[in-house]
């Protein structure tokens, strides 16, 4: 997957370091409860709007459509699987990089922010141990089982603006080489 980042590298730019999140669980203390409480509520909201549906129909007396039942269901499949596709997506298929003038995501995504646009980070553990690096407010401001999402979806970063608001490196492996990397790039507080 190294190969993924050099093909995003610009002429004369050194990647520094590379590597991919940390194994994690995707039930994992920090995001079993968010997980669970919304997997209980998707499939809550999905019997009442089937239920909601059939008494309108009884009530209106209309057939009840078997097709509208079976599309209601698939969207809750699909709304229930996707913790567990982005745990995967991460742990699988995502890359960091790290280069002499910016940061690097490849993989499912592919997105880059400039060190010069990044004007605040910090590095923090979640419960179960995963260092994660934060750029911008808006990641800052994020509660720890809300980085795995975040880190998933795309940078938060118009070219207009002239700050990086959301960037999430999550479960970094981190070691000496790349802490003195992230001390030299980044105004970490």
């Amino acid at each position: 997957m190294d190969e993924n980042l050099r093909e995003l590298l610009e002429k004369d730019e050194k990647l520094l370091w590379s590597g991919q999140p940390e194994q994690f669980e995707a039930l994992d203390r920090t995001n079993r409860q968010s997980i669970i409480t919304g997997l209980i509520l998707k499939v809550a909201v999905t019997l009442g709007l089937i239920i909601l549906y059939i008494l309108i129909a009884v009530h209106i007396s209309a057939d009840i459509k078997p097709g509208i039942v079976a599309a209601l269901l698939i969207v809750c499949a699909a709304m229930l699987a996707n913790p567990f596709l982005v745990a995967k997506r991460l742990r699988n298929n995502t890359i960091y990089g790290l280069t002499d003038r910016r940061i690097l995501r490849a993989g499912a995504k592919e997105d880059s922010v400039d060190y010069e646009r990044i004007k605040n980070a910090a590095l923090r553990i979640d419960a179960d141990g995963h260092m994660s690096l934060l750029c911008g407010p808006r990641a800052k401001n994020l509660r720890p089982q809300q980085w795995r999402v975040h880190a998933d979806a795309a940078f938060v970063n118009r070219v207009d603006e002239p700050e990086c608001v959301r960037l999430i490196l999550y479960a970094l492996p981190m070691n000496e080489e790349l802490k003195t990397i992230l001390e030299k790039h980044f105004p970490i507080s």
